[in-house]
């Protein structure tokens, strides 16, 4: 069966590899071209990676996400080894074409390029997201998932095909497409992930907008197009988000949880909680049993 037998758009997202990684102290690795969008997070000690370009840190509070065809160049820093985790997804990998679980990115691999794996059309950048955020934890959940099926040759197709599509949705991951590009522009992406990477700190229009490399104009329109929502709206709704799961998985007070995603001032934080919830955030979990 050819992979056009069920059409251009029978596909969708597929992990088809994950690793835990310790490096040696002094130990880098380079890697030249991957052809998989590749989302990477710290379990132990601190380093750095180069890609595209630009240099990351690498820590356990941050997942970082790295674009299809990406090069890398890892670095660890100090002299606690440096443990990775990570998971590679091809965002669309058609139905009509077995999955072969593995990773392509020595320039001799006969899966480099092939039409039946691809990223999207635009070339995407290097992201940072808040491993303790709403998308950042469940990634790395998801992502742990796949890492200990790969180690123990679990690999099925159907399992990873839904795992690629899971870690896909909560990324906000779109699928590459054969015709009509309609995957989110890379300055939305941008803005959105540099806005959810720093829920607790103040946010202006006008420093959105730099991150996306456009005029505050362009930064409202697109918001406007593809979330229904303003920068700032937004911005509060992710935020109303954050602050209900926080209120309902840990023990801290209002005030902290205010704090931290970006109030200074525990009674605006409650109108506006309330305003999004419908019930004050003091009491958000009442009836509810916790732990």
């Amino acid at each position: 069966m050819s992979p056009v037998d069920q059409g251009p758009e029978a596909g969708g997202p597929v992990v088809i590899g994950a690793n835990w990684y310790r490096f040696r102290v002094d130990q880098r690795i380079r890697v030249a071209r991957i052809e998989s969008v590749c989302f990477l997070w710290v379990v132990q000690g601190s380093g750095s990676v180069t890609t595209g370009g630009r240099t990351h840190s690498l820590s356990t509070s941050t997942v970082l996400r790295l674009p299809w065809g990406h090069d890398v160049d890892y670095e660890p820093h100090g002299t606690t080894p440096l443990h990775i985790g990570t998971v590679h997804l091809v965002p669309w990998h058609s139905l009509a074409v077995a999955v072969e679980p593995r990773v392509a990115f020595r320039a001799d691999d006969p899966l480099l390029g092939v039409p039946w794996r691809r990223g999207p059309a635009e070339p995407g950048i290097a992201a940072e997201l808040p491993s303790r955020s709403v998308p950042g934890r469940s990634i790395i959940g998801l992502a742990s998932y796949c890492v200990e099926r790969f180690l123990t040759g679990r690999t099925e197709e159907p399992a990873l095909r839904a795992l690629g599509g899971l870690i896909a949705e909560e990324s906000g991951l779109e699928p590459a497409r054969e015709t009509e590009p309609t995957a989110t522009p890379v300055a939305l992406q941008a803005m959105t992930e540099h806005i959810l990477s720093r829920l607790d700190q103040p946010l202006t229009v006008a420093e959105v907008a730099r991150i996306g490399d456009c005029s505050t104009a362009t930064a409202e329109r697109l918001f406007s197009r593809y979330t229904g929502h303003s920068v700032v709206s937004w911005t509060r709704h992710r935020r109303m988000q954050e602050a209900a799961i926080l209120l309902r998985t840990t023990g801290l007070r209002v005030t902290e949880v205010a704090r931290r995603v970006g109030f200074s001032d525990p009674a605006y934080f409650s109108r506006v909680f309330s305003a999004v919830h419908g019930t004050p955030p003091s009491r958000y979990t009442e009836g509810q049993l916790r732990p």
